[in-house]
């Protein structure tokens, strides 16, 4: 992997060529990702921290789109194969030893109270389906007395890995037959009626299916294209003044905030209400690079929010189990040191899956050149979790 593509993959290293390092982008994984936790901890006055997820979606579209138009002129299929081992590296590690932590914790803790169902939600969960499982049980994160599954929150990474299946194809397509200098003009094109199409979509299913179009891909793309729109559109930002860019990140802050507390488990979302948050981390990504000192990027450029958002990842995978488990032990822990506790738990998990994990997997230099051991990689990691579900099936005499 070069140094920009750590860069956009969110290792930021200080050899990193300067026009690729995006720290503020670091920043704004740490504010979606605290966002997370705060909505998913209950505390009050950010229940309507699940926006955190639609400002991933946008950071995850930026980031993907600038690293595929990146990529050198080497044939679709070599492009692709080294695109998708990068996502196997990238993703996987980390998911499959939070399924098997996840697996083996809740049959531990719980007891008698296991529920036999969560095998089979981590089953859907390794293979990048967890959405479709959701829909298919109705299963909803804001039922009031009904604790969710502990890996309910993989539908986003599933939501993710389902657009990837297809954008990289278009791009590097795109790439290969499409002259350079139109070539930004046919991706911003696919983008925009990719945007109008979802978009249009998640308008029309929220109010009938709300369900369904929380955790639908195709109520979701357009929030991932519109990072990627973003991306292509971004040379535009050196027209304009730095303080203007600085202006319109603040407010941009501002709209943010104010839907994390303005939207609850009772809104009508993803439908017109999502574009208060992906508009909001679009205007910030558009405008971080070149913004004046003083302004949003300053804040979200600073070391302690850059380190959140490089475990970001790792944090947003521990967090749900740590806070979701003890809520269907038989004496549930309430008290708001329980909640700073197992917050704390989750941090120390992320912390060191991030650095013993991730990162040596993410910068293997032999992984880096050997795309049958990412192949390896990738069955091992699934064959581990899918083992997890039978042996804990088999003490928990599920069958």
């Amino acid at each position: 992997m070069t140094p920009s593509e750590r860069a956009l993959e969110g290792s930021l290293t200080p050899e990193t060529p300067r026009e690729f390092y995006r720290p503020d982008i670091q920043g704004l994984r740490a504010v979606a990702v605290v966002l997370v936790i705060l909505a998913h901890a209950r505390v009050p006055g950010f229940e309507g921290g699940y926006v955190g997820v639609d400002v991933f979606f946008v950071i995850s579209g930026f980031v993907i789109t600038g690293l595929l138009m990146r990529q050198p002129a080497r044939g679709v299929a070599r492009n692709l194969g080294h695109f998708y081992a990068r996502r196997v590296r990238r993703i996987v590690p980390a998911a499959s030893l939070v399924l098997v932590g996840t697996t083996v914790a809740a049959y531990v803790e719980l007891g008698a109270n296991f529920d036999p169902k969560l095998l089979g939600d981590v089953r859907w969960a390794t293979l990048f389906s967890a959405n479709f499982r959701l829909i298919h049980t109705s299963s909803n994160y804001f039922i009031p007395g009904i604790a969710p599954s502990l890996v309910t929150h993989f539908w986003s990474l599933a939501v993710e890995e389902q657009f990837y299946l297809v954008f990289p194809l278009v791009i590097f397509s795109l790439s290969a037959l499409v002259p350079v200098a139109r070539r930004k003009v046919a991706i911003a094109a696919f983008l925009v009626v990719a945007i109008v199409a979802s978009a249009w979509w998640s308008y029309h299913l929220t109010p009938v299916n709300p369900t369904t179009a929380y955790y639908s891909p195709f109520t979701r793309f357009w929030e991932i294209a519109l990072g990627g729109l973003v991306a292509v559109l971004s040379r535009a930002w050196v027209r304009r003044p730095p303080a203007v860019d600085r202006a319109a990140g603040l407010v941009a802050l501002v709209v943010l905030a104010v839907s994390v507390a303005r939207l609850n488990t009772q809104s009508v979302y993803p439908g017109l209400l999502a574009w208060w948050p992906c508009g909001a981390s679009a205007v910030l990504l558009f405008t971080g690079a070149a913004s004046a000192p003083g302004g949003a990027s300053t804040w979200l450029s600073r070391r302690p929010a850059r380190y959140v958002g490089d475990i970001s990842y790792s944090l947003y995978l521990w967090h749900f189990v740590w806070l979701m488990l003890p809520l269907q032990m038989a004496a549930v822990p309430t008290s708001p040191s329980a909640r700073v506790l197992e917050v704390g738990g989750a941090v120390l998990c992320a912390v060191g899956s991030y650095h013993l994990l991730e990162n040596p997997v993410r910068r293997s230099k032999r992984l880096d050149r050997d795309g049958v051991a990412v192949a390896l990689l990738l069955f091992v990691a699934l064959a581990v979790s899918w083992d997890a579900t039978l042996v804990v099936g088999h003490f928990a005499h599920v069958h």
